[in-house]
């Protein structure tokens, strides 16, 4: 093929970049599998620790002051970015939204403002130590240089929505909230650790079993199609893991434990490792 009015020996450029994508759908899980690998680990040496909105929040003085006394001791031998989520006062907020009929990118949206709250009252007990709160923006593009100044930061673990964000399968509530936030997140950066701090032991009848009657690891497969109401985070945590590229394993242990964030940030097995299969 020639330019209008060219001669033959003047060939059009090519529109067409080479590249083993070329001019084929991405949809193709055939085709794209030799790109997919290897991936990167962005922050290999990062520990997120995911803090409970309902679990430690909520519960004021008496969970938080602790907590952050074991946060403030860990900054010495690890940098963290440590996540909130949010609580019982975004349960309502979602409850009234659904009644006026908002769509599901404005319930993410207001339910996020109280993890953002519980997020800057963590901060503020922490500044002392240089700790500071980054929005969602500063989290997914500076992470990095904020953590060369400090040895943590707090952010936001629910997870941005779009106004015009579509509607899950079901209902109108965001599917990705303050437990799948925090994976995603770990994940996306290829993060050491992660813990979830939450109320209880962990998961009640795990291989090795510990006190309490709660097991110290659990594969994600045996908790899969288990009720709700029996597992310490989100059911959809438990799906990501089993196509996660980074994020092996979770830890969730008890927060109002004295001992166990400093235990499991150690790498010791307290509370209940879930891993992938």
């Amino acid at each position: 093929m020639t330019k209008p009015g060219a001669t033959s020996a003047e060939p059009v450029a090519a529109k067409d970049v080479p590249s083993l994508l070329m001019r084929q759908t991405l949809l193709d899980r055939e085709l794209v599998r030799p790109v997919e690998g290897p991936v990167i680990r962005v922050l290999p040496w990062l520990r997120v620790v995911a803090i409970g909105g309902s679990t430690i929040m909520d519960r004021g003085r008496e969970a938080v002051i602790p907590l952050v006394g074991e946060l403030r001791a860990a900054l010495a031998e690890h940098r963290m970015l440590i996540l909130t989520g949010a609580g019982v006062r975004a349960r309502h907020i979602l409850g009234v939204g659904l009644d006026l009929g908002m769509p599901t990118g404005v319930l993410g949206g207001l339910a996020a403002t109280e993890a953002e709250q519980n997020a800057h009252l963590l901060a503020a007990l922490l500044a002392a130590d240089g700790v500071s709160y980054l929005p969602h923006g500063t989290v997914a593009n500076q992470l990095a240089t904020h953590l060369s100044a400090s040895r943590a930061v707090v952010a936001n673990a629910y997870p941005p929505y779009g106004v015009h964000e579509f509607p899950p399968p079901v209902g109108k509530i965001p599917p990705h909230r303050s437990d799948a936030g925090a994976f995603l997140l770990a994940d996306a950066y290829g993060v050491a650790q992660l813990v979830y701090v939450k109320d209880v032991d962990g998961v009640p009848g795990g291989a090795a079993g510990g006190t309490n009657g709660f097991g110290t690891r659990i594969a994600v497969g045996e908790l899969l199609g288990r009720d709700r109401a029996e597992l310490p985070v989100d059911p959809l945590v438990l799906e990501l893991m089993t196509r996660a590229k980074h994020v092996r394993e979770i830890q969730v242990v008890n927060g109002l434990v004295p001992g166990n964030l400093t235990l499991a940030l150690a790498g010791k097995n307290v509370g209940t490792v879930i891993h992938a299969d």
